[in-house]
């Protein structure tokens, strides 16, 4: 491209000194055929020749054709958005309330937050909220979808969060893709820039209906552990399940807990990893290899690594460490976090913000200390960090009378004011920008008069609970504890292993997922009834294998040839 720039500027300057040499003026146009295209075709040294090339005075020179000006190739024109919007806008939003946030507003909704009042000030765009509690946010939202009384925003999508494309072939949300270009030029910019963050806010048939936040590629959650019951039990942190189960009976004998380890109706423990398990509860049925790189995919509940882990609970539920509690156990049921402040449990998942000092204050035990611990005696390969969060998505319904504002309103939140508004709240007052262009959070984060954790006081300032961010690891290194901090870099140290995941760039296509989906719920609520069986010594291996048989011809042996097909089809392009 270059020495075609070279050549075009020198065939240029022969035609102005040849102009000259006839009593031509230097600043006459340049005729249009001098562009790269042209100069690659004549060579600079025929250019040079014809300019040396004397005039005779008595023949007058030929008329030289009028040549439109020389075209020259433009950048495509940046599309960007404006700042506050040009009218004013009011949507209706759903949010989910969860516990830990109404611990904050208590009865209020998020419009008394400061990051709801910068962002309502700098987009001239106000919401008005409906809050949902946790135990009946699905139900309630079913409910408003399939009557068609749905507000414009949901930060949750009831049953079709599993499946989205059905949405929108429902007429529920919208397909975003269309408006990407011209309404969310700074949301599609972040897609095509992270790969990941676009595998897991894109549906597997190429359509879009979310806003979902970036996170910064490090492991936030993983399992904890009391560590003041294991110092005064001599012990160390269990690295392999036949330790931890030593250590599990001992917190029930010596320390009073009645369930030892915590899990929820959704079997969540913390422990799939350590089997190779892809799997985060009954939220959708996912797809792995069956081996690490492998060619051959499973169906994650079918799979030979997820019965190892059931019949692992099964073990566990027979010697008492897990009990019936667990099928009334959860976030949903506002009893998580009382579960192991209460000195209830001693090993369970979390957040790394379980480890900041401030929140020991919640337990009863004026001793509680907590510390990461992860089963790094076994070969991890389905774990990876974190590149997209599900905090702060958000659906826009077809209910919405102005799309169109609507997704330019949450484009704000990919921009960078977006993003510290979002995040930090009011700049001047819960946040500033040093000199050096970096965020510093003010005493009225860092001492706030509630004396909550930095981490607690940004769920009050900021907004992750209801609007997408853009996170980042400058960001975790300000608002985390030490202890905090040290959690995240242990978990990401001792996971990020995801060879037996399903690569993110092998998706279904728009004609397989709509098969597959129609199939994927009586398949999922098969599954998800009866694993609890397993557990509970309800079902045997034997009976569940009937299961994976059952499953198979009700639909996940054509799902599965569907991925397997999708996968074969990722590999022949690599």
């Amino acid at each position: 491209m270059k020495k075609n720039q070279i050549l075009a500027l020198l065939l240029a300057l022969a035609l102005v000194l040849g102009l000259c040499a006839c009593g031509g003026s230097a600043a006459s146009s340049v005729p249009a055929d001098t562009g790269p295209e042209a100069a690659s075709e004549a060579p600079a040294e025929e250019a040079v020749d014809t300019a040396d090339e004397p005039v005779t005075p008595d023949e007058p020179e030929e008329a030289e054709e009028e040549v439109a000006p020389s075209e020259v190739e433009e950048a495509p024109e940046v599309v960007t958005v404006e700042y506050p919007l040009d009218d004013a806008y009011t949507f209706s939003f759903t949010a989910i309330a969860r516990n830990n946030v109404l611990a904050l507003i208590g009865d209020n909704d998020f419009t008394i937050t400061p990051a709801y009042q910068a962002l309502a000030e700098q987009t001239g765009c106000t919401l008005e909220f409906t809050m949902l509690g946790e135990a009946t946010a699905e139900e309630k939202t079913n409910i408003q979808l399939a009557s068609g009384d749905m507000t414009d925003f949901y930060t949750g999508l009831g049953t079709y969060g599993n499946n989205l494309p059905s949405a929108i072939a429902d007429g529920i949300v919208f397909d975003l893709v269309p408006y990407l270009e011209e309404c969310a030029p700074d949301y599609k910019a972040v897609l095509e820039s992270d790969a990941e963050m676009a595998a897991s806010a894109y549906n597997p048939d190429g359509t879009l209906c979310r806003f979902v936040s970036e996170d910064a590629g490090l492991v936030t959650k993983g399992i904890l552990i009391r560590q003041d019951w294991l110092d005064k039990l001599g012990k160390d942190v269990p690295t392999n399940r036949e330790d931890l189960e030593e250590v599990l009976h001992l917190f029930q004998s010596e320390m009073g807990a009645t369930m030892p380890l915590l899990m929820n109706a959704g079997l969540e423990t913390g422990l799939t990893a350590s089997f190779n398990a892809v799997f985060a509860g009954f939220r959708g049925m996912d797809f792995q290899l069956t081996e690490p790189n492998g060619k051959e995919v499973v169906a994650n509940l079918a799979s030979e690594n997820f019965i190892e882990y059931l019949l692992y609970l099964n073990h566990l539920y027979d010697e008492g460490l897990i009990i019936d509690d667990f099928m009334n156990t959860g976030r949903e049921y506002g009893n998580w976090e009382s579960s192991y402040y209460s000195g209830k449990c001693g090993v369970w998942s979390d957040g790394h913000n379980e480890l900041s000092p401030q929140n020991r204050a919640n337990a009863d035990d004026p001793n509680y200390m907590l510390t990461p611990m992860a089963m790094s005696d076994y070969e991890c390969h389905v774990s990876e960090a974190s590149t997209a969060s599900m905090n702060g998505v958000v659906f826009l319904t077809t209910a919405c009378d102005e799309p169109e504002a609507a997704i330019k309103f949450m484009n704000y939140a990919y921009t960078e004011p977006g993003r510290n508004a979002a995040l930090y709240g009011i700049e001047g007052e819960s946040y500033i920008i040093n000199d050096a262009g970096e965020i510093e959070l003010t005493d009225l984060v860092l001492n706030n008069e509630n004396g909550w954790s930095v981490q607690n006081a940004l769920t009050f300032y900021g907004a992750p609970q209801w609007f997408p961010t853009l996170m980042n690891v400058h960001h975790y290194e300000m608002i985390c504890s030490e202890e905090s901090m040290a959690g995240i870099e242990y978990w990401t140290e001792a996971y990020g292993d995801k060879s037996m995941k399903i690569p993110s760039g092998c998706v279904l296509d728009a004609e397989a997922s709509t098969e597959y989906y129609n199939l994927a719920s009586d398949v999922l609520t098969l599954f998800s009834e009866n694993a609890v069986k397993v557990v509970v010594g309800a079902l045997d291996e034997a009976g569940y294998r009937d299961i994976i048989k059952t499953a198979g011809d009700m639909g996940l042996t054509r799902m599965t040839e569907l991925y397997q097909a999708a996968y074969d089809d990722y590999l022949a392009k690599q």
